[in-house]
């Protein structure tokens, strides 16, 4: 039995390693995320001015969830460093990927200039400026 003791100590250390950070900040990060992977498809569905008309309409039903989400990250205090250590574990590497993705897509629109859908470019412009904030 002594020997399973570290691990049941390592069990725990990881439990209580994720119960530091609040509810809250944990909901806005999921929340933050799961925007991401709601947006990557919409924008990556303009591939021409016909496609691009298609998604200029989802994106604007989108563009509420990116004022939200934005607005929640912006009103979070200063985080304790062990809780800023906390979010970079559990949320770091999805926020780079999903995130990545986003912004590969948003780029791409750019060069392409957003296929001269009138539209989209209203819509991807608003999507712009909230993500800059």
């Amino acid at each position: 039995m002594k020997y399973y003791l570290p691990l049941f100590a390592a069990v725990a250390c990881v439990a209580q390693a994720h119960a530091a950070i609040p509810e809250n900040i944990d909901r806005i990060f999921t929340n933050y995320l799961q925007l991401a992977e709601d947006l990557e498809p919409v924008l990556a569905e303009a591939k021409n001015r016909e496609s691009a008309e298609a998604a200029a309409v989802k994106l604007n039903a989108l563009l509420p969830r990116v004022y939200d989400a934005r607005s929640e990250l912006m009103q979070i205090e200063q985080l304790s460093p062990e809780v800023q250590a906390e979010v970079r574990v559990k949320y770091g590497k999805d926020m780079q990927q999903k995130w990545g993705k986003v912004y590969e897509q948003i780029f791409r629109l750019e060069h392409a200039k957003c296929y001269a859908s009138p539209a989209f470019f209203t819509q991807f412009r608003a999507l712009c400026m909230m993500l800059q904030q």
